[in-house]
């Protein structure tokens, strides 16, 4: 018991002559809060490794190189977290930019497709009719006639016509929407 009292003294003692030069030493690295960190760890460890028996020439280089030591892992283990950060920074801004960009075009796009419903709505109402039906819901000639009993060829005169009518008047129009 005698023994493990005097080399608690002695840590002790150690701790308390060293530690605040040890600090200061740290903080040329790195900032208060962790330099104080840095030597309570480097400490724990010359306490478990038992190295507080050295002389005291060799122990106060020992703590030294391995507070400068701490003091680099500390710093290398910051550069990667902040690598990190930096690169999810970035990704996070791509990828923003690419919502924004994707966004303004379809916000285009459906701002171009109101213009068009705008000029199909000056078209006669059966042509309207027939247009919406080919183009907004998809059927062929075919099913147009057979829905608005009417022939094939007078479905596709209309949508002829329709189409005739809408490219002189939205030719512009047109190549914006097929661009975008």
């Amino acid at each position: 018991m005698g023994n493990a009292s005097l080399d608690i003294d002695h840590y002790q003692h150690i701790y308390t002559e060293y530690a605040p030069m040890l600090m200061r030493f740290a903080e040329k690295f790195v900032s208060g809060f962790f330099a104080e960190d840095i030597v309570h760890d480097v400490f724990l460890k010359l306490w478990d490794k038992q190295v507080f028996r050295l002389p005291e020439s060799d122990l106060k280089r020992v703590l030294y190189v391995s507070v400068r030591n701490a003091c680099l892992d500390y710093l290398r283990r910051m550069n990667m977290e902040q690598e990190i950060i930096d690169h999810r920074a970035l990704q996070l801004k791509l990828d923003e930019l690419d919502f924004f960009e994707a966004s303004d075009e379809l916000f285009m796009r459906k701002d171009l497709l109101d213009l068009l419903m705008k000029k199909v709505a000056e078209l006669p109402e059966r042509s309207q009719e027939v247009f919406r039906m080919s183009y907004l819901e998809g059927l062929k000639a075919a099913e147009i006639a057979e829905r608005l009993n009417l022939s094939v060829r007078t479905v596709e005169n209309l949508l002829y016509r329709s189409l005739l009518y809408l490219r002189k008047n939205c030719s512009n129009l047109f190549l914006l929407i097929f661009l975008l």
